[in-house]
């Protein structure tokens, strides 16, 4: 169901035009009906065509340029208004321009009032405005003389308008988003929101949440055009009765969809395109607010470059909005009171250095005209790593195309072989560094890498010609090789120790290099009982097999006199044997165990 919003200068006839057309006043407000001035949102609701289209009439006043603001987030047809007797005015400009900059390209110009002009005038109106719109995103949109009053050309612009409606893009069937324009209470209903189904389905039923915020809640009843439905499909305006939502939790501008579905974001990267009527670029000191939606947020700039006519900037909120890539929004200079610019979200969440930033808005617009799909497949691209609901959320997408599954993450094919090719690069480097030891531990390269250990497991499944040990991670066919000075080193050890006897020199006596006793260790020349004390296997054979002399039950005692030894080295030993199941402790004896080989 299509959405038709109005524009044009106060006093230049849209309620009246949309009255004429539907047949409802879209005035809800007594003052409003006073005054003859829109202050609100309005809406009304026809069938063209045989099928039912939504009307949002928004004010023209720019003391009210926040209210119709609220109103373009949800727009498919404009239906821009000019009256034939004043022709092209300020606020027709200024409406212009908004339309412009979200690139709402299906539209239809009514020149309006043509009962208060002669032809020569309604001529001027069209040809004036004809101009006015080239250039803009409505430049080739119909131009159609109506009077409201007398009904002259309204049939006309009916038949315009479905044909423009028939041209216009289906409404996207993403995931649900209402931005919310009428909060009110109802008995027996709730609160009740109102805005535009701009996304996805909406159902009785649903659980759903508000944001900002994620205040939950549950629709109770929906309503379309005052009927009540089950479900609600996009480009429909919708009035939702929500169970369990606090009115002071929403407010127009909020934002409700499934819980879940949205991450809010503070820091965004967007490219952005000043109105026409801009001639200097934004400076990053003035005030101004973002409109997206039906939502208006104090925003500050920071401009990193252009490309073309757009510049890349990264837009920092005061309150986190929930916003994915390709959303278009407009830029409102406080001060001036003036629509200065409006642009379109590339990566939800800006990178912190600008020099990433703008790497990213070269690397991921391209791809915002494309499916959702295609936008997860850029997202995941630049970010390499990804929760798979993180980049739903940020890209609107279901699972990226080209994307590797680790667990709980998501990782980018060509960043995830760009990572297998970094693993192999570290691992070679550590074999250089570190000769002596069997791989790099898993946990370093990890670190080295920046991933986590299920990411990790991710990468070294696809990087050929590396191989893993139990924790351990080395080159596939690399061996720990002693070189001529390690091979020295090793029979000094080996000598000192053969001709101690039992009674072997402490580790530190021994002046051994760590890297090279781990290395003795892990090829089992050396056996280390204790922090301190370590063997030759022939040695602990030999004491083991003194074991067989000694009686069923044996103290420390016992052992110690049987093999010669003082207490510092018997104790150690059969602590050693007691862990390998050689000997079974009972309090203060022991008994002879299994035989086991010193090497096992």
């Amino acid at each position: 169901m299509p959405v038709v919003g109005t524009g044009g200068h106060v006093d230049h006839g849209k309620s009246t035009l949309v009255q004429a057309l539907t047949g409802r006043d879209p005035d809800r407000w007594r003052e409003e009906k006073e005054r003859g001035l829109t202050i609100d949102l309005g809406f009304a609701w026809t069938e063209l065509g045989g099928r039912e289209v939504s009307f949002v009439d928004v004010p023209g006043h720019e003391r009210f340029i926040k209210n119709m603001l609220a109103g373009t987030g949800g727009f498919d047809v404009a239906l821009l208004v000019v009256a034939a007797d004043e022709g092209w005015m300020p606020q027709s400009e200024e409406h212009l321009a908004v339309l412009d900059l979200l690139e709402i390209r299906h539209g239809v110009v009514a020149i309006t009032k043509i009962d208060r002009a002669d032809s020569d005038l309604v001529e001027l109106a069209m040809l004036e405005t004809e101009e006015q719109l080239a250039g803009t995103s409505l430049e080739a949109a119909p131009i159609m003389p109506v009077s409201a009053v007398t009904g002259e050309g309204l049939a006309g612009l009916r038949t315009v308008l479905m044909q423009v409606l028939e041209t216009a893009p289906v409404t996207s069937r993403g995931r649900t988003r209402l931005w919310i324009d009428r909060v009110f209470p109802v008995s027996g209903a709730g609160t009740v929101v109102t805005g535009t189904l701009v996304d996805g389905p909406l159902s009785v039923g649903d659980r759903v949440e508000v944001m900002p915020g994620a205040h939950p809640g549950r629709v109770r009843s929906l309503q379309a055009h005052e009927t009540e439905r089950t479900t609600v499909r996009p480009g429909t305006r919708t009035a939702a009765g929500i169970a369990g939502l606090d009115r002071r939790n929403v407010a127009r501008g909020s934002m409700l969809g499934h819980p879940g579905e949205w991450m809010p974001s503070s820091r965004v990267l967007a490219t952005v395109r000043t109105a026409r009527y801009v001639n200097e670029p934004i400076s990053r000191r003035g005030a101004y607010q973002l409109h997206l939606g039906s939502g208006a947020w104090p925003v500050r700039l920071a401009t990193l470059g252009m490309l073309g006519e757009e510049s890349m900037t990264v837009l920092r909120l005061e309150t986190p909005v929930p916003v994915q890539m390709g959303d278009r929004f407009v830029l409102r200079d406080v001060g001036r009171r003036l629509i200065v610019a409006g642009g379109r979200i590339v990566e939800p969440i800006a990178p912190r250095k600008g020099r990433d930033a703008r790497a990213a808005s070269f690397a991921i617009r391209p791809s915002l005209d494309q499916s959702y799909a295609h936008r997860a497949d850029a997202l995941l691209e630049w970010r390499g790593v990804e929760h798979p609901a993180t980049l739903a959320a940020h890209s609107g997408g279901p699972t990226p195309n080209e994307a590797v599954s680790t667990g709980p993450l998501l990782v980018a094919s060509s960043h995830a072989s760009r990572l297998a090719e970094q693993a192999l690069s570290v691992t070679a480097e550590f074999h250089e560094r570190n000769p002596l030891r069997p791989g790099i531990p898993k946990a370093s390269l990890a670190s080295l890498l920046k991933l986590g250990f299920e990411t990790l497991a991710a990468v070294l499944n696809r990087a050929d010609g590396l191989v893993q040990h139990g924790s351990t991670v080395a080159l596939e066919g690399f061996t720990p090789t002693f070189s001529e000075q390690d091979e020295v080193e090793w029979k000094r050890i080996e000598k000192a120790l053969e001709e101690s006897g039992p009674t072997v020199p402490r580790l530190k006596e021994l002046e051994v290099d760590p890297e090279l006793l781990h290395a003795l260790l892990r090829k089992g020349l050396l056996i280390r009982i204790s922090d301190d004390l370590a063997y030759l296997p022939t040695q602990l054979e030999t004491l083991m097999r003194q074991l067989g002399g000694l009686p069923s039950r044996f103290t420390v005692a016992a052992f110690r006199d049987a093999t010669g030894l003082t207490r510092k080295y018997a104790v150690p030993l059969l602590e050693w044997m007691d862990r390998r199941g050689a000997t079974i402790r009972f309090g203060d004896e022991r008994s002879v165990g299994e035989q086991v080989s010193v090497s096992n």
